[in-house]
């Protein structure tokens, strides 16, 4: 399964990381093999987020131990990240992701 990441997954993973990396660099490297971990298992296992209500074509499933939400789409052969985020900032709006 082909994974893509749209512009804004891109720049949501650059932010995470010059935000974590300024504070712990040894942490930063846990949070982001943990994310990549959590699309490792979207990639096989493309229905194992839920739904959101309000958009039923986008799934989301928290990265394991860590805080962190992966917002993406599955397709036939592609899974496309759309949206990394913390999970204690303010709910997103479905429409915007």
């Amino acid at each position: 399964m082909t994974i893509r990441y749209s512009s804004r997954a891109i720049g949501d993973l650059a932010e995470i990381a010059d935000y974590l990396i300024a504070r712990s660099p040894r942490g930063a490297q846990s949070v982001e093999a943990a994310i990549h971990r959590t699309i490792e298992v979207i990639a096989s296992f493309p229905g194992a987020g839920r739904t959101l209500r309000q958009r039923p074509t986008v799934r989301v499933v928290p990265v394991g131990r860590y805080p962190y939400l992966v917002f993406y789409t599955a397709r036939t052969d592609e899974i496309m990240i759309l949206h990394v985020r913390h999970g204690a900032r303010r709910p997103v709006n479905p429409g915007n992701i």
